[in-house]
């Protein structure tokens, strides 16, 4: 089954898991979480994201967010980018470090809030890494059990609907022999869980809408790039082989693609290119950028046209 596109809701709880490529382990020692959960804290404060939960095990990570003004797609690009950056260049590495495209869960808040909390810090001990949840560093339970704010999450909101300190430390205690639950990740759509009628909400406030304007035409939208690129649309389109037109040409294809929602099919045929050849520029280029992070710029100066 096809993955459906994104949605972006502002204000609506998201679980998000994070898996490394081909199952990696993503953190190898104290210092890879040290890094992770800096880079966490400052992504946070500069998109303005709710955190209520986190867990960051060896090879995926758990967040329990909520988004303001900035998209999730921004967020986590940044976040995960510049942690892969470190990683690199820690280890010697190349290329992706984690799963192309992370899990996005819409969740009903009232029906699920609790219980994810719960079910994220509990993660390390179903996985049998700690006997405690508390006994774990890497994870929002130290700031439950402390009841105070740290520099990623705020207990406060979910303490207070639980009888503070107290009640956190009876909840979790009642979770202990919960197992995997399934239907946390097998959910309506691909993308919320909660009600069919939750879902169908967010479809008509924040999908159809978006669905209903106008796309631009991809000449509009490469002559805008062009212009931002300081080429000409004639040049960006002829068979050029010069290195720097062919790297402007990749870029324009990639944003296209990955941020514009227009397919490779379309694309090739603009550019007198077949599909093929535009998938595997594509995907040289996804793997250029974790190691150049200057691409990541570029590609949201011209992202901002599609």
């Amino acid at each position: 089954m096809a993955r459906k596109p994104r949605l972006f809701a502002p204000g609506v709880l998201y679980h998000v898991i994070v898996r490394g490529n081909q199952r990696q382990k993503t953190f190898l020692k104290r210092s890879d979480y040290e890094v992770y959960l800096e880079k966490l804290a400052r992504y946070r404060r500069k998109c303005g994201v709710t955190i209520y939960a986190y867990c960051l095990m060896p090879n995926h990570i758990h967040l329990l967010l909520e988004c303001s003004h900035t998209p999730l797609a921004k967020f986590m690009q940044g976040l995960q980018q510049t942690y892969t950056q470190y990683y690199n260049r820690a280890y010697k590495k190349v290329g992706h470090l984690f799963q192309g495209r992370y899990k996005a869960i819409l969740c009903q808040k009232d029906a699920y809030l609790l219980e994810l909390v719960r079910y994220i810090h509990l993660n390390p001990v179903r996985s049998k890494l700690v006997r405690s949840a508390e006994g774990f560093t890497y994870s929002g339970e130290q700031a439950y059990r402390a009841g105070k704010p740290s520099a990623i999450v705020d207990p406060g909101p979910v303490l207070k609907m639980i009888g503070g300190k107290a009640g956190y430390r009876r909840f979790v205690q009642e979770g202990l022999g919960e197992g995997h639950r399934g239907e946390y990740y097998e959910v309506e759509d691909q993308r919320f869980l909660g009600s069919e009628e939750f879902g169908e909400r967010l479809r008509q406030e924040f999908e159809e809408p978006a669905r209903s304007k106008k796309k631009r035409s991809l000449t509009e939208v490469v002559t805008a790039m062009a212009r931002v690129l300081k080429v000409s649309l004639e040049v960006l389109r002829v068979r050029n082989r010069a290195r720097v037109v062919s790297r402007q040409r990749t870029m324009v294809a990639y944003v296209l693609v990955r941020r514009g929602g227009f397919s490779v099919k379309e694309v090739a045929k603009y550019f007198g290119r077949d599909s093929t050849t535009i998938s595997s520029l594509l995907s040289r280029y996804e793997q250029k950028m974790p190691n150049q992070p200057e691409l990541g710029g570029d590609v949201e100066r011209l992202a901002q046209f599609v």
